[in-house]
């Protein structure tokens, strides 16, 4: 019996490609939602933070939720929050002072974070395995796990194996692949992230929920703008190289529809809303920015006009910052301010992951000789040759730009942040950035551990 082809419209097609590469991996997300939503907090002590106390008390004694656009936030301190007070304002008109419903408000708005990341990297990348676990490690952040470190320890163990690769050839000839392979492993290991109590400061802890309300309209922004360019940039002409990806049986082509500008109407909104949520939120037309030399590196012809409004939002919105909040720093601010090495570190770990650790290797090599008979300076030593054998690497790997990319974007995410005492909150944006960087890096990594493992290339005979 022949099909009738009559009715067939090419975009169907595209549309029901699409949903085969990309259902099956809409289980993690969901996974991880549900986990959330089972474990979140619902206990009175919610409400007996201090903070939490005095933000709810100011916000009942006003009354009035559009007076927050105009000036300072419940807590006095010198913030322009008003979007996130908001959220707050819901919670006391809804529930009351019943604990349980913010508990679930900040259940649900961590849900939302959990899909806009795997919304995030699917417009980045458009490949579904690097969403998937990209998403994988941005939900586990979320739950209390103790495998990370055992995970950590196996990758440990592959570096060891890769020794094994001196011995599949020349040494000269192994000798690089190995050290790749033994150095990816080492880097790979230390570059797991562990617990870094995200669950209590964004689940459990309702004073973090200016960080989860910010990172909500942060992703839709650069969610929206990223799915704008990558429909809607053409491709400019150019002789394939080396480090093209070759198209697949399950390469789509999309195409963006007359309607594909209201993705920026989208993404300026959620840049809106984000300035008015939380401070971090000033780094995002740099992350814009970001989207933008990432599909440019892709050879696309991206819209460098959309710069003009990307910043002059940000310049309108410290305009009205400085014109309703008070100037001079503020009490809370003051405690907060921090220097020294600690700052330079962290902004290192986002930089170099590995090379956060400089200060302890060398204090502990300066115990002299016999701190080499501990296994600390060796593993610590071993974590900073593993990056920069792993940069030399991946800048040779086809996946250079979105590892680089991922790598830069979780840095200017974090930026202003690093001059304040830590909070496992400030990283809640940055780290969708990171477990990017660690789900390009994984596959990255194995494929080194294979070429350690494999014998050397035999060159085919020169033919007569």
């Amino acid at each position: 019996m022949k099909r009738d082809l009559s009715s067939f419209v090419p975009g169907d097609w595209v549309k029901s490609e699409v949903m085969k590469r990309w259902l099956p991996w809409f289980v993690i997300p969901l996974v991880f939602s549900v986990w959330v939503l089972v474990m979140r907090a619902t206990g009175s002590g919610l409400l007996e933070d201090s903070d939490t106390r005095v933000l709810l008390a100011n916000i009942q004694e006003r009354g009035n939720p559009w007076s927050w656009f105009a000036g300072d936030w419940p807590l006095f301190n010198h913030f322009y929050r008003p979007v996130s007070t908001l959220a707050f304002e819901m919670d006391l008109a809804i529930w009351g002072k019943n604990a349980a419903g913010f508990g679930l408000t900040n259940a649900i708005l961590a849900m939302v974070c959990i899909w806009l990341c795997f919304w995030v990297v699917r417009e980045l990348t458009d490949h579904p395995l690097t969403t998937g676990l990209a998403t994988l490690i941005f939900g586990i952040a979320h739950v209390n796990v103790g495998f990370l470190s055992m995970v950590g320890g196996w990758f440990w163990a592959l570096a060891l194996l890769c020794l094994a690769g001196l011995g599949r050839g020349k040494l000269r000839e192994r000798l690089w692949p190995v050290l790749l392979g033994v150095g990816g492993c080492v880097f790979f290991a230390d570059l797991l992230p562990g617990q870094m109590d995200i669950w209590y400061r964004v689940v459990g802890w309702l004073p973090g929920r200016t960080a989860s309300v910010m990172t909500v309209f942060a992703l839709i922004s650069v969610a929206a703008y990223a799915r704008y360019e990558r429909l809607g940039a053409g491709v400019r002409e150019a002789e394939p190289t080396a480090m093209d990806l070759p198209a697949t049986k399950g390469t789509v082509l999309s195409q963006a529809g007359k309607g594909n500008w209201a993705w920026v109407v989208v993404s300026a909104f959620g840049l809106v809303l984000a300035l008015g949520s939380y401070e971090q939120a000033v780094i995002l037309p740099g992350l814009l920015t970001g989207v933008c030399i990432w599909f440019g590196l892709q050879r696309r012809r991206v819209r460098w006009m959309n710069l003009v409004w990307m910043w002059g939002l940000l310049l309108g919105y410290l305009v009205l910052r400085a014109s309703v909040v008070p100037s001079e720093v503020s009490g809370y601010q003051d405690q907060q301010f921090r220097t020294g090495a600690g700052l330079y570190l962290d902004l290192l770990s986002y930089v170099l992951p590995g090379f956060d650790t400089v200060g302890q290797f060398w204090g502990s090599v300066s115990l002299g000789a016999i701190a080499l008979l501990t296994a600390m300076p060796w593993v610590l030593g071993l974590a900073m040759v593993g990056n920069s054998v792993s940069m030399v690497g991946l800048w040779g790997s086809p996946r250079r730009w979105w590892g680089l990319g991922a790598l830069l974007m979780g840095f200017v995410a974090y930026l202003p942040m690093a001059w304040l005492k830590f909070f496992a909150h400030y990283h809640y944006l940055p780290s969708v950035f990171y477990a990017l960087f660690v789900a390009v890096m994984g596959p990255v990594v194995l494929g080194w551990v294979v070429e350690a493992l494999s014998p050397s290339r035999v060159k085919a005979p020169i033919r007569s």
